[in-house]
């Protein structure tokens, strides 16, 4: 995919003209010192503007948008490396965190993206906007706090929670990989080899999960070969724990 066409593709999916040539800037993935990243070199001022950020990842079938509003970034200069008047950012593929890792850089994290996945062969695009992940960042500031402020904070909060509006798609998964996989297991988790926690309440069948071991963001496939079953401790450390020696 180019740049031209991810911008159409993301007008098109919103209904609107956002996007442009001059306001959107495009990275492909490259190597750079044993590690997978995409590199940018975005004007200073073109943070005094609405900036979008698009990192193509070709090899998974899909791209990232990173929204960055008018000024959300007011001092530029000091944020990111300087190179001939531009942002020199270097966001490495090894985390799900856009993270500018520049050594003299102030190492800025983007929070603001989303997940453009796009099936060629249907010309169909599939979004999922990361809130979930903007949560977890606010929720180790609010760790960092001290119990004192969260309590003042918690004291004026509102009750009652805001409802918001999110837009999800997801793929359509073959149910036949999930029944196949989890006759596989037979009730027992194909990772950490205990037998699953509890039974389904409607079915009294056992519960276990099946977790795609190259997720289908990443290019895999939704097959048997794929997949395995697993108890929802380890589906849970599989996608937001440390690596470990366990095979998976």
């Amino acid at each position: 995919m180019t740049k031209n066409e991810a911008i159409l593709k993301v007008n098109t999916l919103k209904g609107l003209t956002v996007l442009t040539l001059k306001n959107t800037h495009w990275s492909e993935i490259v190597s750079y010192r044993n590690e997978d990243g995409w590199w940018l070199n975005v004007p200073f001022e073109k943070f005094e503007k609405d900036l979008y950020l698009i990192l193509n990842y070709s090899k998974g079938g899909c791209f990232f948008l990173l929204t960055l509003p008018a000024n959300s970034i007011k001092d530029s200069e000091n944020t990111f490396r300087n190179k001939d008047k531009s942002a020199d950012i270097f966001i490495p593929r090894s985390t799900n965190i856009f993270i500018d890792t520049q050594s003299n850089g102030t190492k800025y994290q983007f929070q603001n993206y989303e997940i453009i996945l796009y099936d060629e062969s249907k010309d169909k695009i599939i979004e999922e906007s990361i809130f979930k992940s903007y949560l977890e960042q606010k929720i180790a500031k609010s760790q960092n706090d001290s119990q004192e402020k969260r309590l003042i904070r918690l004291k004026e909060s509102n009750k009652k929670p805001e409802l918001i509006e999110v837009k999800s798609f997801q793929y359509k998964r073959n149910p036949d990989v999930i029944a196949e996989v989890l006759n596989r297991a037979n009730g027992v988790c194909e990772r950490c080899n205990n037998n699953a926690p509890f039974l389904r309440k409607k079915d009294n069948t056992p519960f276990l999960e099946v977790h795609h071991i190259v997720t289908l963001a990443n290019g895999g496939d939704d097959t048997v070969e794929n997949t395995i079953a697993v108890c929802p401790n380890c589906h849970r450390e599989l996608h937001y724990g440390r690596k470990s020696n366990k095979t998976e």
